[in-house]
């Protein structure tokens, strides 16, 4: 124990001695400097020796399992209930008809100098999608007229029901119409002396019409086709009759949106009747099969009409008539295209044909259609600021049995057809349409004829020149507007009588027309006609009237 004292006593002493020493060597006095060397060498390299790495693999986890297994019951549950009875009741809400702009009828009455009442009914059904259905109903007289008072007096009435029932693919259409015009030959000089009666000139047409039909409706679909029968039934105040019966069948069908073609064609069955001529059967048939293609800016279209007619005329080369069509145009740009036609065809003419041109038609000796052999059709078209449309160019055609009128060699108040062998006629034409800012809008057009003949003197009846110019005012809601002149000139005319000839004078009628809405459904119209008081004659002898003014009511709904 004691020597273990001794140690710890001298291991004590040991330590105190080595730390004095070291606080003397190693704590300098405050602010003592002493010197220091540093080496740096350069040269040496530090470097650890390689430890190899121990890469240990994780331990495979036991895999989990179980002995638990689950068992799942379904159990039905059936309960008897009673069925509920439910007693749905309609909302009835009245839900009103929107009022609607859209005009059902429209009535017109209306009255003028030259003892010329006017009526006029209009009426279309648009209450059902799946049909609708329409009348018309118009009468204008004129009972005193230029020459002797009644004498030259003149009424139209028209009346025409039609109707369309609609189908899912097509519609079934028809027409029911009677036309009946009256007119006086009062083309004779006016003698005090002598009176003529009226009910010895007055010349009646009597046209009964009926028309039905079949169409697609949908035109968007590759095929496409319209068929329809008709029946004209017409008789003058003598001896002249003619019933027609016409077939109508078209087909077409549209490869792509630029290719597409079809076939059109024409059955009719003509009697005429005349005191020169009684159970005539003028028969007429017409196909035209054609292809067109157009795409973009350019359209052609080919085809060819065949026609088999009946006509007896002298010197007839056949019935059978094979004609080439070919019709193309182009547009360099949109304001600037051009166009080509050429087309030859049978030109089918009947004696309602002939008197919508010149009512006071008298009998004659025979009936013709006009061979056309050709006719070439070319010029420019374009338009300019999307308001202006205009087509200027020129018609050269070959005629054969082209008609043309003469004051009849037996009375002069009649006319009766000439023919001409072999005519050739060559226009300049021109039209223009404007519209600007939806309030004014212009239709103009003007045309010049060239005749060469073969066996006649002059174009008879025929105006070298004519001129329309069509203008529209709508400057506000309740104003319409029309201003038109018509101008033709040139009109040569021959009496076979005492084979006299003259040229007629210019014929320029200004007509203005206005319409006024005093309410929705009332309005107010005014129409003048032959406002220069011109007594022009459009046909040898008979002079028109001059100004005429009319005046009325017309009510909508």
């Amino acid at each position: 124990m004691k020597n273990i004292k001794n140690l710890i006593t001298g291991l004590l002493v040991l330590t105190g001695v080595v730390q004095g020493y070291s606080q003397e060597t190693t704590d300098p006095q405050r602010g003592e400097i002493r010197d220091t060397e540093f080496i740096i060498r350069k040269d040496r390299v530090l470097s650890l020796p390689r430890q190899s790495r121990f890469f240990e693999k994780s331990p495979a986890l036991p895999q989990v399992t179980t002995s638990i297994n689950y068992t799942y019951q379904v159990k039905n549950f059936a309960a008897t209930l009673a069925p509920v009875d439910v007693n749905f009741q309609p909302y009835q809400k009245p839900f009103p008809k929107p009022e609607s702009d859209q005009t059902q009828a429209i009535i017109k009455l209306g009255y003028g100098n030259y003892s010329s009442p006017l009526i006029q009914a209009d009426y279309h059904s648009l209450d059902n999608y799946d049909y609708t259905y329409g009348a018309h109903l118009k009468h204008q007289g004129f009972y005193t007229g230029p020459v002797d008072g009644e004498n030259s007096a003149e009424d139209h009435t028209d009346l025409l029901l039609n109707g369309s029932l609609y189908r899912d693919d097509f519609e079934i259409f028809g027409r029911l119409g009677y036309e009946r015009d009256m007119h006086h030959f009062y083309g004779y000089t006016p003698d005090p002396e002598t009176a003529i009666m009226q009910d010895s000139i007055r010349q009646v047409f009597g046209t009964f019409k009926v028309m039905a039909g079949l169409r697609r409706v949908d035109k968007t679909e590759p095929f496409d086709y319209e068929a329809n029968l008709a029946l004209r039934l017409f008789n003058d105040r003598y001896e002249a009759k003619e019933t027609e019966v016409l077939i109508r069948a078209n087909a077409g069908f549209r490869a792509n949106d630029f290719l597409k073609g079809g076939i059109n064609s024409l059955l009719a069955f003509t009697s005429p009747q005349d005191i020169y001529y009684e159970d005539i059967k003028r028969n007429y048939f017409k196909l035209q099969p054609y292809v067109q293609y157009a795409k973009e800016s350019f359209k052609i279209k080919v085809g060819a009409n065949v026609v088999q007619e009946n006509d007896i005329v002298p010197n007839k080369t056949g019935d059978f008539h094979i004609f080439p069509i070919l019709k193309m145009s182009y547009f360099v740009v949109p304001e600037l295209g051009i166009y080509g036609a050429y087309e030859g065809d049978v030109i089918r003419n009947t004696y309602y044909d002939f008197i919508q041109e010149n009512p006071f038609l008298g009998p004659s000796e025979n009936l013709k259609n006009t061979i056309q052999n050709f006719q070439i059709d070319a010029g420019i078209t374009g338009k300019a600021n999307d308001q202006v449309n205009y087509k200027i160019g020129f018609k050269y055609g070959d005629f054969t049995n082209m008609h043309f009128y003469g004051n009849n060699e037996m009375d002069s108040t009649r006319f009766q057809l000439i023919y001409d062998n072999n005519s050739k006629v060559l226009e300049y034409h021109a039209s223009l349409d404007f519209n600007f800012d939806d309030w004014y809008q212009l239709d103009a057009s003007a045309h010049y004829y060239h005749y060469t003949l073969d066996e006649i003197s002059f174009a008879w009846q025929r105006p070298e020149w004519e001129v329309k110019l069509n203008n529209t005012f709508t400057p506000d809601d309740k104003w319409l507007v029309h201003a038109n002149v018509n101008a033709m000139g040139g009109i040569n005319a021959i009496n076979l009588v005492s084979d006299n000839q003259r040229i007629l004078g210019t014929l320029v009628d200004l007509q203005i027309g206005a319409d006024y809405a005093i309410t929705k459904r009332f309005s107010a119209f005014a129409y003048g006609n032959n406002l220069l008081n011109q007594k022009y004659q459009r046909f040898s002898n008979y002079p028109v009237r001059g100004i005429q003014l009319i005046g009325g009511l017309s009510f909508k709904f």
